[in-house]
């Protein structure tokens, strides 16, 4: 899926999708291009925070990082790596697209913990651990904004 993250304005219903992921990313984000210069620059500890405000768990947040590195990450003041930073990005935006479309942070989180068939059984935030699990979620998030059931 091809996502671009360019603003056209208020009327664009992205917009609070595009807003939340630079609020979560404590970014300015032109292009898709932007995130993969974010994940090489390597983003800070604070991204973690900032996705528990947004009600994750840190039990679901520890596929990015394990808390004990995390911890370790904190008393250093080091930046998360490389791989790590490309797993928040691919988290943030994932949850960024929930929340627009759900329109509701409850609604979001509920779809994003439930277990569904199309995932094998498995809830869309075990998916998005893998690229390739969280492309699936992209895939049927926008099934979902498009008013197919999922």
């Amino acid at each position: 899926m091809i996502v671009s993250f360019k603003p056209t304005g208020a009327a664009d219903p992205r917009r609070a999708e595009f807003n939340m992921l630079e609020q979560l990313l404590d970014a300015r984000i032109q292009s898709g291009a932007d995130l993969a210069e974010i994940a090489n620059a390597r983003v800070d500890v604070t991204v973690i925070d900032r996705l528990s405000e947004r009600g994750l768990k840190l039990d679901e947040l520890s596929f990015i990082i394990p808390r004990r590195t995390l911890t370790h990450r904190r008393q250093h003041h080091e930046r998360l790596s490389t791989d790590e930073s490309d797993k928040a990005i691919r988290l943030a935006k994932i949850l960024a697209q929930a929340m627009s479309i759900f329109g509701d942070p409850d609604k979001a989180m509920a779809w994003l913990r439930n277990d569904h068939a199309r995932f094998g059984g498995k809830s869309a935030l075990d998916m998005a651990s893998t690229e390739h699990g969280a492309r699936l979620v992209e895939e049927a998030l926008v099934q979902i904004d498009e008013g197919y059931f999922a």
